[in-house]
């Protein structure tokens, strides 16, 4: 009983240890001091290599903003329940916000404020999420995902936007007494035309596709790759060759048309600013 509450006690001081340690090198960035935290970093690594807090360091200390987007993605893969996740989500967030990406901002912004629950982040999030917004001119988008993250978080301030008409608005269900027999019939007449509809055709061809960049670095292509994936985009990458240099292409398919890539393609450029090329590419 004795060594267990020793071996607690150790575990316990080394991981206040351990979080005191992450704390005062975020102050050391804080005050600038960005050499010495990396001059420290191998050592942190080597001690604690499972640790979160320190590839969160990592990130801080990236010399370019891609390496240090690499690093919170794969924090938030990693250690999804860390404390360093949403922070994480917040640095990318700012890194859209702060490169003009705004209609990518936004959607990342109401993204963390959903899915994190825990944290101090939450009004931060929500007065760039606004700001992403007024900046292309989404107006009616701001009012909607208000009301929707009032009722998660109504103890955030929402004044200071000036919106009104903010008051989420509940329903009650309401029970309605069916006809059984007008059921009957509903269902024998669906049965019908499931039958009529039992015709057997050719699967219609998608040849076109919507290629909305094409990256030297694989990675670079993944992470558009995902982003467009998480907002509902069919996407993949495509190893091309183009004046002898090999390139990796991120293309949103299929489409039977090619209006209909078209369309998706000036949806693309309007959301995320995102040239593009319809580009005929059958299987």
């Amino acid at each position: 009983m004795v060594l267990r509450f020793i071996i607690l006690l150790s575990f316990t001081s080394q991981f206040f240890l351990y979080a005191q340690n992450i704390d005062l090198y975020i102050t050391l960035l804080e005050k600038g001091k960005i050499n010495d935290v990396r001059e420290n970093l191998p050592e942190l690594l080597e001690r604690y290599p499972n640790e979160a807090g320190v590839f969160f360091l990592k990130a801080l200390t990236a010399s370019n903003g891609d390496e240090a987007i690499s690093i919170y993605e794969k924090l938030i893969s990693d250690y999804p329940n860390s404390d360093y996740s949403p922070l994480s989500e917040m640095k990318i967030g700012e890194y859209l916000f702060a490169r003009g990406l705004y209609s990518q901002a936004s959607i990342q912004f109401k993204k963390i404020i959903i899915n994190y629950s825990k944290g101090d982040h939450h009004q931060r999030a929500l007065d760039l999420m606004v700001n992403s917004y007024l900046a292309t001119g989404e107006n009616d988008s701001i009012k909607i995902a208000l009301v929707n993250i009032k009722n998660f978080y109504p103890s955030l301030d929402y004044n200071k936007y000036g919106i009104s008409g903010l008051a989420s608005v509940t329903r009650e269900a309401k029970l309605v007494r069916l006809d059984p027999d007008k059921i009957s019939d509903k269902f024998r007449n669906a049965k019908v035309k499931r039958k009529k509809s039992k015709i057997i055709s050719k699967p219609k061809t998608k040849p076109w596709v919507v290629q909305v960049g094409a990256f030297g670095k694989y990675n670079n292509a993944q992470r558009l790759k995902k982003q467009l994936q998480g907002n509902g985009f069919p996407t993949e990458v495509h190893t091309i060759n183009s004046n002898g240099k090999r390139l990796h292409a991120v293309r949103l398919v299929r489409y039977q048309e090619k209006i209909n890539a078209e369309k998706i393609g000036k949806k693309i450029k309007k959301k995320y600013g995102l040239d593009f090329r319809v580009i005929f590419n059958p299987k």
